[in-house]
């Protein structure tokens, strides 16, 4: 498996957990444990925000903002991966 499709099927996980988190904070009768996606969530927030004020110095504009808050680690190695090309001049 290649590096990029890994990151995208990552990303396709965080944005199931993502959507369960929602559904959990708009509808807590339909899911069965939604206490426990309440902690993720807060757990995805306050990382993901420390994420976004550490790698402040590699962010293009606004939207890796949004990249890295709903992302994390997966977007900012997606930026990485970017620059390293870049810099070898492929």
């Amino acid at each position: 498996m290649n590096k990029g499709f890994r990151l995208k099927m990552g990303k396709c996980v965080v944005s199931v957990v993502w959507l369960l988190i929602i559904v959990a904070v708009v509808a807590p009768s339909q899911l069965p444990f939604p206490s426990v996606l309440y902690a993720m969530g807060v757990f995805l927030v306050v990382s993901h925000i420390y994420e976004i004020v550490i790698s402040r110095n590699i962010m293009r504009g606004p939207l890796d903002y949004l990249g890295i808050f709903f992302f994390g680690l997966l977007h900012i190695w997606t930026i990485r991966d970017e620059y390293t090309i870049d810099d070898l001049g492929r």
